[in-house]
Order: C-alpha cells, then structure tokens, then sequence
C-alpha cells in the first residue's frame, strides 16, 4: 500500500494552453510526508513529439528534448509516484489541466479524476495579502527558489510552501480529510513491457546566469492578491503567466477567452477583469513619470490585447501614483496591543523560541509569514533584503531591531 503524504508536481511547457495543441516537456515530482517533511523527488524532461515550440518558452534544449522520453514512456512511473498521496500544485488548474491532456492522449484516466490542492488558492487563507506567484507566496515566508534549471526547483519551493501551510494550520482536520481521501482515490496501473528511464536535465545545457526580468515581468510580481470567485482567481493567474513569460500573443488572446468561456466567466465579468488586471498592472509599475517610452509602449499593448476601453487606458497611465510609505524603523511611533501579530526573521542573539515565548506572555500573536494581518516584523538586519523584509517593505509593516523590541515589550 502506498505511504500516505504527498505529491507535490510541477511542469514545464510548450505553451499554456493543453486542449490546444501544447504539451509537456518536464516534470518534477517531490513527495512530503503527513507532517509536511520533503522526502524525495525526481524529475524528467519529456519529449513532446512534433510540437516542441520555440526553447524560449519552457528552456529545455532540442537536444535533451531528442533524447527525453515521451509522457507515455514515463506514465506507469508517475502513476506509481502520485498513487495514494493528495497531489499538491502553484495554480493547480494549470497543472492538473496538462495532466488529463497527456493522460487521455494515452487512453488512461484516474478512477476518480484528479483532485489536487492548490497553494496558490490556499494563500487566500494563510497569506491574506500575498499575490498569486509562487515567488510572492514563498517570500512572505522567506522561503527562497533555489536558482537552477528547470522544473525541481520550483517543485521543492512549493513544497516549502505547503510545508508551511501544513505545519502552521490551526487545525490538521482539513489535511487529515485530504489524506484520507487521496488513499481512496483510485490510481489504475499502466502495464509497460519497458518502463523509460527519467532523464534529468543536462547542466551542460544550462547557464548559471540569471536573466534579467523584463518590465512587465517585474510588474507581475508585485500584483495584489484577489478575493472573488476562485475561477477568476485562476484566470488571472494565467494572464501572469502570458505577461511573464513574453507577454500576450494574438492566439494566446484567442485562446484565453475560449478559456474564460469554458470556466463560467461571462463576456461582462471578463471585460472588468481585464480593465482590473491592466489598472493593477499600470498601479504596479510604479510611478508614472518614472515610465519610460518602452515602459508605457508594453502597458499599451497589453491593454490592446486585453480589449480595455481607450479612455480605461488613459485614466490609468495619467492617474497620480500611490505615495510608497517607507516602513517605520523606530519604536517611538510603534504601539503593540493584545492581538497583533509579531514575525520574527534572521539569526537573532537569543532564540527565536525564547522570544515566543516573551511575546505570547505578552498577549501577543507570533506569526510565520509577512501578511497584511501582520503588525511589527522583527528583523535581525532590518536593513537586509530577504523575501519577509521586502514584503514587510511593500506593505508598510514597521521593521524594528532585536534591540527595538526589547524596548518596545519592555524586556530587559
């Protein structure tokens, strides 16, 4: 019987659209167990046969491609991987979308269909306030994407990431109901006479230079987070994915749409997403002067491609921005009352633990991840760029030292 736990998996792709004519190039699996510890994982790239679309997209060269077995070749063992564990995914339509995709191009389906947890959905819960990006999610908890190619890498983030989900759930009820059900799901076996070989990814192939990110990518980013219907939570999240990886193409609009008729969303609810998607994204990119040619150029074009009235366009590029507030540094304008939640981050001279301990004494909340719930963040180096400190940063949380803390709890 399959150990209880679960899979976490992330894919690589041709393009975003499975019922199209894209296709999976990669793979990686990472299982956790019942209390949320990684404990394996494995990879692959895969080779999509005539449809491999332009290496830019997904980063896996012709050559590995050539090499890679196909999604058919690698199934009986990634039937054996997901059996019996709840199957975890960042954006999980996306993925559990691209997975029925190849497994009814092969003529198999779960007896029970594919039921998959989201984190990117769970952050409503556990990270009011985050965007919707892994990158987002991971960095209210200081958790960091190793860099490194391909897929596994982000496949062990979200694992991190569920992993602090499972570990600071006020309850494990709900994760007790999704372990139970994923042991009565029903994986059927695929009979293979030669199981393929996982091939992982050639380093020879890959650079250790980081490319830099293009305009709109860095405005994506820093998106709110959305709190309407989970459908177009997920539609948004795909228009994140068109902007970050080279913006929208003309097929791409096409298919969105189609996309956003198949999910329920109406011709009305899809026009105010996009005018909210392009007014959040102009809002995002910082001040308005500071805009160059090409800057306001990509808005446009996306705003173009969104359908989004001229006039929508206008008000929102001329709009003033939003003033930044830098974060507060001194304790001489911080009050702490009975409630508020208390983050504490980097190696500080006593125990995290022991500070715990001080703050609940104190009636105070301690909390692991930079939210909007969050009232002070307590920074070993409040000058320091980590995930919890920038996004305390983008909030407007105050920052304070070790040393201000003493001093705002009045321990000595």
């Amino acid at each position: 019987m399959p150990e209880r736990g679960y899979a976490v998996i992330c894919l690589k792709t041709t393009g975003l659209f499975p019922y199209q004519r894209d296709r999976i190039v990669e793979v990686a699996v990472v299982h956790l167990d019942e209390g949320g510890h990684i404990s394996a994982h494995w990879q692959t790239v895969v080779n999509p046969g005539s449809n491999a679309a332009d290496v830019t997209n997904h980063g896996v060269s012709t050559a590995e491609l050539l090499r890679a077995p196909t999604f058919e070749q690698i199934a009986p063992r990634l039937v054996d991987l997901l059996r019996g564990r709840v199957l975890v995914a960042h954006n999980a339509q996306f993925v559990t979308g691209f997975l029925m995709r190849e497994f009814e191009l092969i003529g198999y389906a779960p007896g029970r269909g594919l039921e998959a947890v989201c984190t990117m959905q769970l952050a409503r819960s556990y990270l009011p306030g985050a965007g919707r990006l892994l990158i987002d999610c991971c960095a209210a908890y200081d958790i960091e994407i190793e860099p490194g190619p391909g897929a596994l890498m982000q496949g062990v983030a979200c694992a991190s990431l569920l992993a602090a989900y499972v570990q600071g759930a006020p309850s494990e009820l709900p994760w007790i109901d999704a372990l139970d059900r994923a042991e009565r799901s029903t994986w059927p076996t695929i009979a293979s006479d030669a199981e393929a070989q996982w091939v992982q990814r050639d380093p020879s192939t890959t650079t250790d230079a980081v490319p830099t990110p293009s305009f709109l990518a860095r405005a994506v980013v820093k998106l709110p987070d959305y709190t309407g219907p989970e459908e177009h939570l997920d539609y948004l999240a795909l228009l994140d994915l068109c902007l970050l990886d080279r913006g929208l193409s003309p097929r791409e609009t096409h298919e969105l749409r189609i996309l956003a008729e198949l999910n329920g969303i109406s011709a009305t609810d899809c026009t105010a997403l996009h005018r909210r998607y392009f007014e959040d994204l102009v809002r995002a990119s910082g001040t308005n002067d500071a805009l160059s040619i090409a800057d306001s150029a990509d808005l446009i074009r996306v705003a173009r491609t969104l359908d989004v009235a001229p006039e929508v366009v206008a008000a929102a590029l001329t709009a003033p921005s939003a003033v930044t507030l830098p974060p507060i540094t001194s304790t001489d304008t911080v009050l702490l009352e009975q409630g508020d939640i208390v983050v504490l981050t980097g190696d500080m001279a006593r125990a995290r633990s022991d500070w715990g301990r001080e703050l609940v004494a104190r009636g105070l909340s301690l909390g692991t991840a930079v939210t909007l719930r969050t009232r002070l963040l307590v920074a070993a180096n409040p000058a320091s760029v980590t995930g919890k400190t920038v996004k305390a940063r983008d909030y407007g949380i105050p920052i304070v030292s070790e040393f201000g803390l003493r001093s705002l709890i009045g321990v000595r």
